[in-house]
């Protein structure tokens, strides 16, 4: 009876266990599936080359304040103003010459006014960078541009100058503009007789003390353009080098003649003083005709080179009346280009 529970046991081990159903066999891993050509993801679009608009100007640099930019009056009540004159805008014909003294005396009017400091585009191109200026030639000369320009160099105003020149007759007119507000404040405009420039220049004061009524003149400054200028429209043709030279050549040909005029004199001192002692012991006749030929031919040439040097220094005063002692046609034509001429003198 003990061995039953041992069989049990044993066939109990042996009996296989129930097999497992289908469902619980685990399947193999799929397989990885190839991104076909629709679902390869497209590669980000480039991004838009930025144009010339979107391009960022760099800083203007900063501006040091000139020995223009003068410090208020004392005990003046006007607000100092910082004023930008870019270059003048001509229709028609004008000559270079003439546009030149305008601007220049058209700055030279504004830094006459009380607490008001003027600055040209000739400085302001020389104060720039290359870069900046060609990055700045994009901008179209109308109002709103200009105040972008005189914005970023820091000025309160511009002052926009325009002429028309149209056969005998001249439209020149000033307009000021705001910086803030990208506005013309005030405006002036006259129609001159063509008279060589002097029409121009005379109108600078008037229109300037219309533009800026609220600005007065600095101690001991006289409103509008000096007369001298005008002298500037039409310079002496000559440089100075030819009068210097005539008269040089006037003063060498007197000192010449002084020198054979003190040689005939020596000549003909010995002469008589040989033509003396002959009287009393004899004397070689070829002495006296020697000594009568070298007085005949220094005297001549003394008298030849005071003529000559008399001629150069009447032709030397002719040449004073014709030569630019100031400078001012050598100023005005040393620079290839407009907008580095700068005139000569003082205003």
């Amino acid at each position: 009876m003990a061995l039953l529970p041992l069989l049990a046991a044993l066939t109990l081990a042996v009996t296989p266990g129930p097999k497992a159903p289908a469902n619980d066999v685990p399947l193999p891993p799929p397989p990885v599936l190839k991104p076909t050509a629709k679902e390869v993801p497209l590669p980000p679009p480039p991004a838009p080359k930025p144009t010339a608009k979107d391009i960022p100007l760099p800083p203007p640099p900063v501006l040091k304040p000139s020995a223009r930019d003068l410090p208020p009056t004392p005990g003046s009540t006007v607000k100092a103003m910082r004023v930008a004159v870019p270059d003048t805008k001509v229709s028609g014909d004008l000559p270079p010459r003439q546009l030149t003294l305008v601007e220049g005396a058209l700055l030279s009017e504004l830094r006459k006014l009380e607490n008001l400091s003027a600055i040209g585009m000739g400085e302001i191109r020389e104060m720039l960078s290359i870069e900046y200026q060609r990055q700045m030639l994009g901008c179209s000369a109308d109002e709103a541009c200009l105040a972008e320009i005189g914005g970023a160099l820091g000025t309160d105003e511009m002052l926009a100058s325009a002429i028309v020149v149209d056969g005998k007759t001249a439209t020149f007119t000033l307009k000021r503009i705001n910086m803030r507000g990208a506005r013309v404040t005030g405006s002036d405009t006259r129609r001159l007789t063509r008279a060589n420039g002097e029409e121009l220049l005379g109108a600078i004061g008037p229109m300037t003390q219309a533009i800026y009524p609220d600005r007065a003149l600095r101690p001991g400054r006289t409103r509008g353009v000096a007369k001298e200028v005008a002298l500037r429209l039409n310079p002496p043709p000559l440089p100075r080098w030819p009068f210097f030279a005539t008269a040089a050549a006037a003063v060498v040909a007197g000192a010449a003649g002084a020198g054979y005029a003190y040689l005939a004199s020596d000549a003909r001192s010995q002469y008589k003083a040989l033509a003396q002692r002959s009287l009393t012991e004899p004397v070689a006749g070829t002495q006296l005709r020697d000594l009568q030929r070298s007085v005949s031919s220094r005297s001549s040439s003394a008298n030849l080179l005071f003529v000559t040097a008399g001629g150069l220094a009447v032709a030397a005063g002719v040449e004073a009346f014709f030569t630019d002692w100031h400078g001012y046609r050598t100023s005005l034509d040393a620079a290839p280009g407009q907008a580095t001429l700068k005139v000569g003198g003082t205003f």
